[in-house]
């Protein structure tokens, strides 16, 4: 069906599928046989490849994405969800081209769609089961197996059994997302390196009424390490360290400051995520021109760092924080 959503992750978008789309549809899934062997075979023909476009955009409750590298503005991959019934929906055709890396945040993305935009209360994969790749990708990953169905599906006149797995919103909001977003921010990083240079974690920022009180749920594995006060930025902060986990910037407003009361006052503890860059005007102007982030709060002379840092939100409502190293 003709739709108009976009999901937005770290590296990669959703975006839908247009006809111009046509060729690059014949490309990736014609592009490696071994990779196409578990799916429907389709001729290298444009015009039809078109004509199953135009049949699709006037097909309800269908929705087929592009996946999109940000960075590289390169289309490497299919998406889609279809079968919608009442809160159910399937989600497949979901095709990669040789050497990407987009599996993990194009599942993250889908079920972002479904969950977030559909409304869906569960989505489910269907895959020949003699695919093991992708049967044990959906099982690692944490959907739960719900059925065999034997000899459910014919290709090239074999018949083979299908393994159908399940992921309800439930499991995917307190089991799943969160480890994908944790690959999807590995790859974020390796990404703007790449592009950029230098890119490297420094911290999460927590957002609290009072710093003391706030290092109480952490002390456990957690011991205090700098303070500060920065009057330009209306915080005063703690920068607390663990042998195994992130370094947490606990942070509290100042008097008469209200910097952080919107996400103190919507519980959102965790809410930024703070790298140090070596180059910050180039990685400045890739985020805003290249990623389309939005300036939270722009450029200013950081009290505790001693060089420039500015917020900036991704397109996925992520808050990055850069840090010039000096």
């Amino acid at each position: 069906m003709r739709h108009n959503i976009k999901m937005f992750g770290y590296s990669y978008k959703l975006r839908p599928i247009e006809l111009s789309d046509a060729q690059f549809i014949l490309d990736v899934r014609l592009e490696d046989e071994k990779k196409s062997k578990y799916i429907h075979k389709i001729e290298n023909n444009i015009k039809l490849q078109e004509k199953w476009l135009n049949e699709y955009f006037e097909r309800e409750n269908d929705y087929y994405f592009v996946i999109e590298n940000l960075f590289s503005k390169e289309k490497e991959g299919l998406i889609g969800i279809y079968n919608i019934d009442g809160k159910s929906a399937e989600w497949g055709r979901w095709i990669l081209k040789g050497g990407s890396l987009a599996s993990f945040e194009s599942v993250m993305l889908i079920y972002n769609v479904g969950f977030e935009k559909l409304g869906l209360e569960e989505m489910y994969t269907k895959t020949i089961s003699e695919n093991k790749q992708v049967v044990n990708f959906h099982t690692e990953l944490g959907a739960k197996n719900r059925q065999i169905i034997t000899n459910g599906v014919e290709l090239e006149n074999i018949t083979y059994d299908v393994t159908e797995q399940c992921v309800t919103k439930e499991i995917y909001n307190t089991e799943i997302k969160n480890k994908l977003k944790e690959r999807c921010k590995k790859l974020f990083e390796r990404n703007v390196k790449i592009y950029n240079g230098k890119f490297k974690f420094h911290h999460y920022g927590i957002a609290s009424k009072n710093i003391q009180t706030g290092f109480e749920k952490y002390k456990t594995d957690y011991v205090q390490s700098d303070g500060f006060e920065d009057e330009l930025q209306g915080v005063k902060g703690l920068f607390i360290e663990s042998d195994t986990k992130p370094r947490l910037e606990l942070l509290e407003n100042l008097p008469n400051s209200h910097t952080l009361d919107y996400f103190i006052n919507n519980n959102i503890e965790c809410y930024h995520a703070g790298y140090l860059v070596d180059d910050y005007t180039k990685i400045y102007n890739f985020f805003i021109n290249n990623l389309g982030a939005k300036i939270i709060s722009d450029t200013k002379i950081s009290k505790y760092f001693k060089g420039r840092i500015c917020f900036l939100m991704l397109k996925n409502k992520e808050i990055t924080e850069l840090i010039e190293a000096v």
